[in-house]
């Protein structure tokens, strides 16, 4: 906290900056600037604008919200600032109907709870308009005294403060009277004067003796109590010179101006806190200008440019090796020291190059900075914009440098770094995507290197590089950037339409002999032709429903699709190509948008109508009309001569649907009767004859939950059910919660829940139907979901859903545990839910040099099975150990599936909670190792919060403790790691309702729903998005974005467990949220959790968790009132860390290396650590080789021989050096399995509108560009700008929501 608060001010130097601001009384608004461009704090940031002339001084309060409690109230209702304030470092603030009085300094200042720093300083001055003044008065200089008159119309009924200011002054007392000392300014000493009499007549009027034209001004008269200031009145005073002195001040303010002008101009670059340079890809070089007035010794002073990621760009006296390898050979600098100009100049810049550059100069010996300037740099983009289906685009470049043919290699290359053409290329070094697709100028005289790309696609957006290298200087001459947006062309229909056309008629001449192929965004074919082979392979998922257009003369291949719907939704590519040859004639996009007709009704109505009416010519015998739901169970199916197929119809759904038998004029609408809020999804009717689909619709049902919410406390709390259904003989009405179990009923009362026992009164008004319950004295633990059914026998008559939340009272403090295949960790929240507050990590592996929020997975025991040590310190202190030492110690890593797959015992034996995990020939029981890993992170976790601001003496019992799990817990693991959790002391056995289990993907995507106050990484096609600031995501990247993403303050998390008599449909695993209770029994299909959220559209979420050794797929759906519904899951594991040992293998030989991990076991896992690191970077990368492996090698031969015939490394000052290419060749298998996994899931799951990446792996930019690449045209990609934190802190957000959870 003090290295933050010693950064915070080293900015603020920069920033402050008096500003002045004018405006007329009776304005609609006055602005206040203040822009802050240094570190915001991470915890507990917050924006004050105050003024210390009153009392209270707060003028505005920003944390997370606006804070209005410790406001000044002369300010209430007319100050705002915007809502992403902090996010965007604009902190300016809105004044509304500004007032003579507010006239004044205003001082904007940012804090982390721990140092106040001000960032600038606002004069305000507010003028009067001739019409707003009480009075205005006029005196000659000289005169004995004026009298400004002030009363007050009523009676004081205490003693106040009477105040006479001025706020052009400082300070801007004229005159005090009451019980406060007088802070009067100079200008009035001795020369006002009030009547004695002034607080008991109310009249406070002010004697100002021998005016001078100084006292010229507004001067406001208030009063004030303990409470507020209150204005009475304002007099404008004019003091006149008898002999006017106008040509005298013009003169002297000529003058002035002219000197002034001239001093600005010179010293305009150090009055700028930020200059800005903006200039155009492709320009040979750009100046980023700095002049300092301090005077300079050269033998002394060190000078150094850096970016805004703190890499040095340039620096009078650094080593080669210290400047970044971005900038090498691309600076120079300006070193005059009489004329004090240090401007840098940089060559060749590209977008990668924007940015902020910060020139320090400093004293070399005591380190003290002389001087400081930013420059903000800007490089434009050449921007061009084509639709899909033209013939070919061309991206520009054209340079005025000088060259010649034979040393001179021009090569494009696209985002990825991939190469899209070069005039010295060989066929295997172009990629094949672009593989004859371009043809590059080659005009050496004109400088014209312009490329063509033929038939471009989505796929081609992005950003093209042209670099121009010296063959023989090896030189980078000028190189240009140009950005290519390709539009695709929007089909939008409605579900139900009999067809839809997909449009392509291309203009380039074909002949008979060419392939015409429709494609999905998946690549399976749609439609084809083939002149030979006529018609393709189609899909399945197409078959008899498609009808392409050939027709060569006319050139179009518009293709018919049938009965769409939702599933067909997506991008379709038609691409002609000659068959013998492959080449691509023509290529266009269609992006195809199926909307599905919605219905929205209220839980508890009679029923509900699907409609659904197509022109269908119906035959006698064998025409089917089937509705299904989302899953695919049946829903109606009706035969024209069989009838009601009752058989086939779901037992959800038995006695509850109609349909009119006879389907004249084409009506096939479906009553569901008693809808209830499960029955919301999508619903689809097929009308077929002999297996061919003759009509097609679906419909999205909307069930709305009543919602009731009390505060803990109240004396009771009423559930509304009043039903229209005429109710005769004898029926039973009954009450159930969320799980299934009995709250109350007309008949069986002994089998009422004991928890609601002599707690309910139900209405048994049979006439007017109504059956509402009281509940009395609600607690948190009654929150949930409340149904009432009313039945006759097995039938149901009417049926309603009430949403009841009690809030509760004070907050315990949240522990996170993240137990991770590979690494784990924890996070925690000492405030209260209304107080917000961040959440915290521990930082892990500072002793290796490193910053992670997760330590492996790995703990150590001592011979006697007594835990020693976990995480870093466990694999460093194993690895150090040598030959025999290590046999007397256990040592496990990576073993939480171990842990977590428990399998039900056979007939006759106990639960296998002492089942052994085997280490070589050393084992221990699941139970022990779980154990000692929460007592480790347990007592970890308070040591760290011992030492927190907010910490202080706090024990385990004090939190509730949120496990995260990636999957639903069988009934045998939920008892583990209860008992471990008992057994390390997280919870006692009186206490367990105090451990929740929380779903890895669901925390993830919590957190992102939130959203997180981090933001989302851009993924804007650029290889260094990273190096900017964050920003809002841009369409496609956001989860803002109105289709479907939540709105900020809009997500709630509502917990439900499961109990033993709760059946789940199939297919319907609803697992997020788990809690676990003494005497609880779950049901094997998991639990389920409530998120609301805004989700309109009812899109669902593909979480992609992409931890360190292995990633897992999961969807989400949000349904109605917030129930999270698990569709799918999978898990695989990636290469990447195997592949980096084979590869370094590979380069020392297979003798030097195994020798060396023997030896240096430590070495080597230092060198995998960082190579963690480096894995989330898309560029060439550099890992640090130990001496000790480098003499080993030198024994055998030269080190750099070593490195000779492998490709894709080399060997530069005690560094390994691979190249980006190589680094990504480590991951092409497990990127190529995520994407084929990916596409299996998403092919199986329709309506999906979100890929949310988290995990470690997430931060790597390779794999988020790869994901974007492959997916972003159709689907929302949202990475959280922390990912591998992602599930952590959403547990956490879970967590706090302990009110909302269900103990049975």
């Amino acid at each position: 906290m003090e290295l933050l608060a010693v950064i915070l001010l080293f900015y603020a130097s920069q920033y402050l900056l008096a500003m002045g601001e004018e405006v007329f009384e009776g304005a609609e608004l006055a602005v206040l600037p203040c822009h802050y461009s240094g570190v915001i704090p991470e915890v507990n940031p917050s924006v004050i604008w105050s003024r210390h002339d009153l009392k209270p001084q707060t003028v505005h309060l920003r944390r997370k919200e606006d804070d209005f409690c410790g406001q000044n109230q002369r300010f209430s209702g007319r100050t705002s600032m915007k809502f992403d304030a902090l996010a965007s470092a604009d902190f300016s603030l809105s004044l509304r109907n500004p007032r003579l009085y507010d006239s004044g300094n205003y001082i904007c200042s940012i804090s982390d709870g721990i140092a106040e720093i001000t960032v600038t300083e606002v004069k305000l001055q507010v003028k009067a308009s001739p019409e707003s003044l009480t009075m205005t008065m006029k005196v000659l200089k000289g005169e004995e005294s004026v009298l400004l008159p002030c009363q007050y119309g009523k009676e004081l009924e205490e003693v106040v403060t009477v105040k006479w200011s001025r706020s052009d002054l400082n300070p801007n007392i004229v005159h005090k009277l009451g019980n406060y000392p007088s802070e009067q300014n100079q200008l009035y000493e001795g020369r006002t004067s009030m009547s004695p009499y002034a607080l008991t007549s109310s009249d406070f009027s002010l004697t100002l003796k021998e005016p001078q034209l100084s006292d010229s001004g507004i001067y406001i008269c208030s009063i004030i109590d303990d409470k507020e200031e209150i204005f009475l009145s304002d007099v404008q005073l004019h003091v006149r010179e008898i002999f006017p002195t106008w040509a005298v001040v013009l003169l002297v303010l000529l003058v002035l101006l002219a000197v002034s002008g001239g001093l600005l101009f010179h010293f305009r670059h150090d009055l700028i806190s930020v200059y800005k340079v903006e200039v155009d890809s492709g320009v040979e070089s750009v100046l980023l200008p700095f002049k300092t007035t301090v005077r300079l010794s050269e033998y002394n002073t060190t000078v150094t440019w850096r970016n805004n990621r703190n890499r040095v760009v340039h620096s009078n006296c650094y080593k080669d090796y210290q400047q970044h390898k971005q900038f090498k050979g691309r600076t120079e600098m300006n070193i005059n020291y009489k004329s004090r100009d240090f401007s840098l100049t940089l060559k060749n810049p590209t977008d990668r190059d924007s940015g902020t550059y910060s020139c320090t100069v400093y004293d070399y010996w005591s380190g003290k900075i002389l001087a400081e300037k930013q420059v903000l740099l800007k490089v434009k983009v050449y921007k061009v914009e084509v639709n899909s289906g033209v013939k070919s685009v061309l991206l520009p470049f054209k340079t005025t440098v000088s060259l010649t043919e034979d040393n001179t290699t021009v090569t494009w290359r696209n985002n990825d770094g991939r190469m899209v053409a070069s005039n010295r290329y060989k066929d295997d070094q172009q990629h094949r995507q672009y593989k004859n697709r371009t043809e590059m100028k080659k005009n050496y005289g004109s400088g014209d290197f312009s490329l063509t790309l033929k038939n471009p696609t989505v796929r081609d957006s992005g950003t093209y590089s042209c670099t121009v290298y010296d063959d023989k200087s090896g030189k980078i001459r000028p190189n240009k950037q140009v950005l290519l947006k390709v539009k695709v062309y929007k089909v939008e229909v409605d579900s139900g339409v009999e067809s839809v056309l997909l449009p392509f008629k291309t203009p380039v001449s074909l002949t008979e002999e060419v392939t015409v192929t429709w494609r999905n965004n998946s690549g399976r074919v749609v439609d084809g032709y083939d002149w030979w082979y006529k018609n393709l392979q189609q899909h399945k998922q197409y078959e008899g429903r498609t009808e392409m257009k050939i027709n060569v003369k006319s050139r179009d291949f518009s293709l018919t699709l049938k009965n769409p719907t939702v599933r067909d939704s997506g991008t379709y590519t038609c691409t002609v190509s000659y068959r013998q040859t492959g080449e691509i004639l023509a290529m266009k996009q269609v992006l195809l948008k199926v909307k599905v007709y919605k219905v929205e009704v209220d839980s508890g109505v009679e029923s509900v109508l699907l409609p659904f009416k197509a022109t269908v010519l119906l035959s006698k015998d064998n025409t089917t009309v089937t509705w299904t739901d989302n899953p695919g169970r049946v829903v109606r199916k009706h035969n024209r001569r069989l009838g009601f197929l009752s058989e086939v119809q779901h037992q959800r759904y038995k006695n509850r649907t109609e349909m009119k038998t006879k389907f004249t004029p084409g009506n096939f609408s479906l009553t569901l009767k008693n809808p209830r809020h499960r029955d919301s999804g999508i619903y689809t009717c097929i009308v077929s004859r002999w297996g061919t689909i003759l009509a097609m619709k679906q419909v999205l049902l909307k069930v709305k939950v009543y919602k009731v919410e009390v505060d803990s406390g109240v004396e009771s709390v009423l559930l509304p059910f009043k039903t229209p259904v005429s109710l005769t003989g004898v029926v039973t009405v009954m009450w159930r919660n969320n799980s299934g179990r009995m709250v109350d009923c007309n008949y069986f009362k002994e089998l009422q829940l004991r928890q609601y026992k002599y707690r309910t009164e139900m209405k048994k008004n049979y006439k007017s139907g109504d059956f509402s319950l009281t509940l009395k004295n609600p607690t948190v633990r009654d929150s949930g979901t409340y149904t009432c059914t009313i039945c006759r026998k097995e039938t149901i008559l009417a049926k309603k859903q009430v949403l009841l939340k009690v809030k509760g009272e004070a907050d315990s403090p949240i522990m996170a545990i993240d137990f991770g295949s590979g690494y784990s960790g924890y996070a925690f929240n000492l405030k209260p839910r209304e107080e917000g507050g961040e959440t915290q990590l521990k930082r892990w592996g500072k002793e290796l040099g490193l910053d992670s929020p997760k330590t492996p997975t790995c703990i150590l025991f001592d011979r006697h099975k007594r835990f020693l040590k976990f995480g870093y310190e466990a694999k460093t202190a194993y690895s150090n150990m040598r030959g025999r030492e290590a046999d007397n110690y256990y040592i496990f890593d990576n073993f939480k599936r171990n842990i977590l797959d428990i399998y039900e015992p056979a007939p006759g034996r106990g639960v296998r909670n002492n089942e052994k995990i085997f280490f070589f020939s050393k084992s221990m029981t699941r139970l022990e190792l779980f154990r000692e890993v929460l007592r480790f992170l347990k007592d970890d976790a308070l040591k760290t919060i011992k030492h927190h601001p907010a910490g202080g003496e706090i024990s385990a019992s004090d939190f509730t403790w949120v496990l995260t799990v990636p999957g639903s817990l069988k009934d045998l693991t939920k008892r583990l790691m209860t008992e471990a959790a008992v057994q390390a002391g997280l919870v006692g056995e009186d206490t367990k309702d105090k451990l929740v289990f929380a779903l890895e993907s669901a925390a993830a995507l919590a957190w992102c729903l939130k959203p997180p106050p981090d933001g989302f990484i851009t993924q804007n096609h650029s290889r260094t998005s990273q190096d900017q600031p964050p920003e809002p995501a841009g369409a496609g990247t956001s989860c803002n974005d109105p289709a479907g993403g939540p709105e900020p303050g809009e997500t709630r998390v509502l917990l439900e467990t499961q109990n033993q008599d709760q059946v789940a449909e199939p297919g319907e695993t609803r697992v997020l949220l788990e809690t676990q209770n003494q005497d609880q029994v779950h049901c094997k299909m998991g639990t389920k959790i409530l998120l609301e959220t805004r989700n309109p559209d009812r899109k669902r979420y593909l979480v992609v968790d992409c931890g360190d050794q292995i990633y897992r797929i999961t969807v989400h759906e949000v349904l109605e009132g917030g129930a999270l519904k698990m569709l799918d899951k999978d898990f695989r594991r990636y290469l990447g860390e195997k592949k980096i040992k084979e590869f370094l293998r590979e380069i020392f030989s297979h003798g030097v290396w195994r020798e060396y991990e023997e030896n240096f076991p430590s070495e080597v896992l230092k060198i995998m650590f960082e190579f963690i690191h480096l894995q989330h970077l898309d560029e060439d990368v550099q890992i640090s080789c130990p001496d000790t492996l480098r003499e080993r090698a030198q024994r055998e031969k030269d080190i750099e021989t070593f490195f000779a015939s492998v490709e894709g490394a080399s060997w530069e000052d005690g560094v390994i050096k691979i190249s980006r290419d190589k680094l990504r060749s480590f991951f092409d298998d497990s990127l190529q399995r995520i994407t084929e996994r990916l596409r299996d899931v998403l092919n199986k799951n329709s309506n999906i509108g979100f890929i949310v990446l988290v995990g470690g792996l997430a931060e790597s930019q390779m794999l988020r560009q790869f994901i974007t690449d492959q997916f972003g045209h159709q689907y929302k990609v949202l990475c959280p700008l922390r990912p591998q934190e992602a599930v952590l802190k959403g547990a956490v957000e879970l967590g706090r929501n302990p009110e909302l959870v269900q103990f049975d």
